[in-house]
């Protein structure tokens, strides 16, 4: 599994847009965000194209200002599997 977060600066005015648009893009979901113009947003690895091709053409987004990657994360693929703790 590969994710990252990033902070997604737009104009504040055209933030919704910016929103519908990013939504858009293979693997991007908004989580929230503030009137000033700041969203969080994560993208996910979907195989359609690569996580940094996908964070790149977020300056392609009209309304956006920049966009800054804050944290990613390339772990183990099955991240279905159950973990059980045991203690003694």
């Amino acid at each position: 599994m590969n994710i990252c977060s990033v902070v997604v600066r737009a104009r504040p005015e055209n933030l919704a847009a910016v929103q519908t648009n990013l939504e858009r893009l293979p693997g991007v979901e908004v989580h929230g965000g503030s009137e000033e113009g700041k969203l969080i947003v994560t993208v996910e690895d979907t195989g359609d194209s690569t996580m940094s091709d996908t964070v790149a053409r977020f300056n392609d987004v009209d309304g956006v200002i920049n966009a800054v990657m804050i944290y990613h994360y390339g772990g183990d693929e099955d991240m279905d599997e159950e973990v059980i703790s045991e203690t003694k």
